[in-house]
């Protein structure tokens, strides 16, 4: 079996340590990296992964995916969500178009009970700056009503 294979059987069979995971949700293989984040979501969902490492992630795509997970899970304390939104506004400002866009208009309106406005209100120029082709509608709606 070669290692590819063997990595991604032990991620569907949840045999993966968590500094493996770690690394495996940063991978460069899209493969690899969709099945870790699969396997990370059980665990968090079922409570064996802690979800505080994960909110500052160091891959967006990642970080942005624990962020939109939040608002489905009951067992996190909001002291821990409270502590990594700083990360999740790293998120509103991302150069990743896709990641900045998703976060703008999908999780923070999940998240307003959390985030202190005045703060997201400074970054509303990265949402208008995104507010382009067909997102415009969207993220126009988004822009306004947080700078309302």
């Amino acid at each position: 079996m070669e290692e590819k294979e063997r990595v991604l059987s032990d991620l569907r069979e949840l045999r993966v340590k968590s500094e493996d995971l770690f690394r495996y949700l940063q991978s460069d293989d899209k493969d690899i990296k969709h099945e870790a984040w699969v396997t990370a979501e059980k665990l968090i969902r079922s409570g064996k992964l802690e979800l505080q490492p994960l909110l500052c992630f160091p891959d967006h795509g990642t970080r942005y995916r624990v962020w939109n997970l939040i608002p489905d899970l009951s067992n996190v304390k909001r002291e821990v969500i409270i502590s990594g939104i700083p990360c999740f506004l790293e998120l509103l400002q991302d150069k990743d178009v896709n990641v900045r866009r998703l976060s703008w208009y999908v999780t923070l309106p999940k998240l307003l009970s959390y985030v202190n406005l005045a703060d997201v209100k400074m970054l509303t120029d990265y949402c208008r700056e995104v507010a382009t082709g067909e997102w415009k509608d969207l993220l126009d709606e988004t822009c306004r009503e947080i700078q309302d």
